[in-house]
């Protein structure tokens, strides 16, 4: 079965396959014995076997196969060793339709082909799979004449797969850029010529020739409105315009009056390797809705602002002149105390917008000018409260106020009152817990019977919360906690 011995000097080396050459008993096969082979075909093979190269041989009408370790290492035992000395159309009968024509074109002489990046599947295993290759079919010349087709290839499946994962991804991401419900656009060089736009950009400035055009060319309304400037800057120094609210006019179309709408966006300068400015990023959202909205709320609020108060400056009046032939004119007082700490409140809520009110805010606004200014401690952290919550509060230090001034420390010129507040606890189960005491004014005792003020204290800032009242001799002290939660929606 073995030439042994009498092998040509052409098989010697090679490696595996070199020696695997030289045991085969080429002398019963088609080819006849490898002494008398042309010598196209020994320098060829001798040239294939001394090469790191994945290379593979086929030759003469049979198209007899040959091929390298470096080949050797991209077959399967499916297809290894037998493939050596085997015919080409037997063993590649699953993919002939594939290479079958370019074969044909080569040994017909009609030039060598290439192809990159082909998938042409391989049974390696006994399971046909998919493998991607980078192959070229050369002509081996006999006799003036094409003898056989020698294959220089790489099988570069994982790089084709690894091109695909990163087109895949790349597409995933140029769907979420123009998918961004916030507007992005790429420009370059100091011109300014739009790179990429994306949908939310084409819904602000309507449907324009971008691309490859500069910024002054496909938006020529922006002149004198101060934003070619702006890129400028950034595009010369580096340094990012941030922009809030920003007016901006544009025409949707050329037959189209202008139209003015508002901006919010960055503008941040993009670098080459080597820290040179190429050009500009631009990334916002139009806000056009939100700022008309609140302007609109603005109105709104400051037409409801001047007809409560006017409700409560009449309330007043007529509470005035109702009860002024009242001879007791402690009640009448403590009324209209009353209502113009419930109009304090309204006016510390007018300036939030009627939506959350800060809780150091109100109790200042509670307390001031009812006392001498040295009497009253106050502290606590930044905090917000609802609206309801902030009228609770306020209503509540009015009649502890009122109290103290009447009858407990804030009633001679020594005595003191500390307001504090803090939040227990984490998550949905914080409380905020808010403390008043006194101290340094007249001996306390207890009250015989409850009127308003005491049940309005013992209300509470919310109803699922606790209040704790004590009257010690030293001084009067409430506690009054609640869910922080409630406090902010109320």
């Amino acid at each position: 079965m073995s030439e042994g011995l009498n092998s040509p000097s052409f098989l010697g080396g090679g490696g595996e396959m070199g020696a695997l050459m030289r045991q085969y008993d080429w002398a019963s096969s088609c080819l006849g014995s490898a002494q008398s082979w042309p010598q196209s075909l020994r320098v060829t093979i001798r040239l294939m076997l001394n090469s790191q190269h994945p290379m593979f041989i086929w030759w003469g009408k049979d198209l007899v196969q040959f091929y390298n370790d470096a080949y050797r290492a991209t077959m399967g035992p499916a297809m290894h060793p037998k493939a050596l000395g085997a015919k080409g159309r037997e063993s590649w009968a699953d993919i002939w339709p594939i290479i079958g024509p370019q074969i044909e074109q080569v040994m017909a002489g009609r030039g060598a082909t290439w192809n990159e990046e082909q998938l042409v599947p391989i049974n390696r295993t006994g399971m046909p799979e998919n493998v991607w290759w980078t192959y070229g079919y050369s002509p081996i010349d006999l006799e003036g004449g094409i003898g056989g087709v020698l294959v220089v290839c790489n099988d570069v499946t994982q790089q084709h797969l690894y091109t695909e994962a990163l087109r895949a991804q790349a597409k995933h991401l140029q769907l979420q850029f123009e998918q961004a419900p916030g507007f992005i656009i790429t420009t370059r060089g100091p011109d300014h010529v739009f790179e990429t736009v994306n949908a939310a950009y084409r819904k602000l400035l309507g449907e324009r020739d971008y691309v490859g055009r500069s910024v002054r060319e496909v938006i020529p309304e922006l002149a004198d409105q101060g934003y070619y400037e702006l890129l400028d800057r950034v595009y010369q120094t580096g340094e990012p315009f941030v922009g809030r609210r920003m007016p901006v006019d544009l025409k949707l179309a050329p037959d189209q009056p202008v139209k003015r709408s508002y901006v919010d966006f960055i503008y941040q300068a993009t670098r080459e390797a080597d820290g040179s400015i190429s050009g500009i990023f631009c990334e916002g959202q139009d806000v056009t809705d939100h700022v008309l909205g609140e302007e609109r709320l603005k109105l709104i609020n400051g037409e409801l602002q001047h007809r409560v108060k006017n409700t409560l400056a009449m309330v007043q009046a007529i509470a005035s002149q109702t009860l002024q032939q009242v001879e007791a004119r402690e009640p009448v007082d403590t009324f209209l105390q009353r209502l113009v700490a419930l109009g304090r409140a309204h006016d510390t809520l007018v300036q939030e917008d009627w939506s959350a009110a800060e809780m150091r805010k109100a109790v200042l606004a509670s307390i001031e000018g009812l006392t001498r200014s040295n009497s009253i401690e106050v502290s606590g952290p930044d905090v917000l409260l609802g609206p309801s919550a902030t009228l609770a509060l306020s209503m509540i230090l009015h009649e502890l106020i009122t109290n103290a001034v009447k009858y407990g420390a804030l009633s001679n010129d020594v005595g003191k009152v500390r307001i504090a507040w803090m939040i227990e606890g984490r998550g949905e189960n914080r409380e905020l817990v808010f403390l008043w005491k006194e101290r340094g004014g007249p001996p306390v005792t207890k009250p015989k019977r409850t009127g308003f003020g005491s049940k309005l204290v013992g209300m509470g800032l919310d109803g699922n919360g606790t209040v704790k009242i004590n009257f010690d001799p030293e001084g009067f002290s409430a506690e009054i906690k609640a869910p922080f939660e409630q406090l902010q929606r109320r």
